[in-house]
């Protein structure tokens, strides 16, 4: 008896899904970062200056070059979509609550979403997500930041793919925090190189493109603090696009970005960690060129495609926010996210103190940012 060809291939199809799944999904860690055998040359290169340990290197270089002949047997059996996506992005700077906007966003059955096991394993997604998500979706761990939890169908920041891909990006100054400024210095593809911009446009467009396989003709809601440096090149691509701003009180946000650095670069970093001071310059100085970026690119969009909303107005009255959202950016389904919003519990802040010449320090750099979005003065500023 012969087997049809397109059962044949089907069988096939499924059968590398389910090896790829079982060899991929058994070790797999939601907080890794997977990196392929282009991104690890290119980190190489650009950080050649930065001392790691042998063994550090050997395992990423093997790890990545296995991975990297995963990604072509994937490419080669997933589909393709030749219709590029709707997409929102929900911008703002790291721990503004764009978080909060994407889980609340993503509740809804008519939106897509790239999962944390797609960002964390880009390369095979496309053909072992359905099947590890089968099995792992009851596994959840903590974000190192904040406490909050993430399992591997939670929606991720998209930043992390273009990272494990071979794309420039800010959080190489995870695994280099010695030469972090480096890392945050390739946040807007505009400032690279022109291969290294192209590169990025391929990676971005193309991961995207995957990832709205999953639910064809439904919108793709990313988040990044990231895409805020990248408006202008972000609207050029999608032309349609729209735009979730979410803004916070400046001082909440530098004593928590703070933070987040500190955790994170301690969990991926491949070399020493830097002292306080110079992640506390970097994040001062970066805020002032996001805002610099914005300000270039947000007159640009069209009014309909942009809204702003601010956390505080968000965390005390999340229906009402959610709502402006939905009606000015024309999305659907806001009942599913209102069922959402009306089960959530009060969400338990981080506190951070910060000392009074710390604040002056922090107005004085960003009094532009306090008074563009409303926010008084510390008490305690000259």
């Amino acid at each position: 008896m012969v087997m049809d060809s397109s059962l044949f291939s089907f069988a096939m199809v499924w059968c590398y899904r389910l090896f790829f799944a079982i060899l991929y999904g058994l070790s797999f860690n939601m907080l890794r970062i997977n990196l392929n055998a282009k991104a690890w040359r290119n980190l190489r290169r650009v950080y050649a200056d930065q001392p790691i340990s042998p063994v550090l290197a050997m395992q990423n270089r093997f790890s990545s070059m296995w991975l990297s002949i995963l990604e072509r047997i994937a490419c080669t059996l997933s589909k393709t979509s030749s219709k590029p996506p709707e997409v929102v992005f929900i911008i703002g700077h790291w721990r503004s609550g764009t978080t909060f906007v994407h889980e609340i966003l993503c509740q809804n059955q008519k939106v897509n979403f790239p999962t944390t096991y797609a960002c964390m394993n880009p390369q095979v997604f496309p053909i072992t997500e359905a099947t590890v998500l089968n099995y792992s979706v009851k596994y959840s761990s903590l974000r190192p930041m904040d406490n909050m939890t993430i399992t591997s169908a939670s929606p991720q920041e998209d930043e992390f793919a273009l990272l494990a891909l071979g794309a420039r990006s800010p959080y190489e100054g995870l695994l280099f925090p010695k030469a972090i400024e480096r890392g945050l210095a390739a946040a807007d593809p505009n400032d690279l190189t022109e291969i290294e911009m192209q590169e990025w446009v391929c990676i971005f467009t193309r991961f995207i493109n995957q990832v709205s396989i999953r639910k064809p003709g439904c919108p793709v809601v990313l988040k990044s603090p990231t895409h805020s440096y990248r408006v202008k090149l972000l609207s050029r691509l999608f032309p349609d696009a729209r735009f979730i701003h979410i803004v916070r009180n400046p001082l909440d946000v530098y004593r928590s970005t703070l933070n987040m650095w500190q955790k994170l670069c301690s969990l991926y970093s491949l070399t020493d960690l830097p002292d306080e001071n110079v992640l506390s310059r970097n994040v001062i100085e970066n805020w002032v060129r996001m805002e610099e970026k914005l300000d270039a690119a947000i007159p640009g969009l069209r009014e309909e495609n942009y809204v702003r909303i601010h956390y505080e107005s968000l965390t005390a009255n999340p229906a009402g926010e959610m709502e402006r959202i939905y009606a000015k950016l024309r999305l659907e389904g806001f009942a599913t996210a209102l069922a959402y919003i009306e089960k959530l519990h009060p969400f338990k802040k981080n506190r951070f103190e910060l000392a009074p010449n710390k604040a002056n320090e922090v107005f004085l750099a960003w009094e532009h940012i306090f008074e563009k979005y409303g926010y008084p003065a510390p008490t305690c500023s000259v």
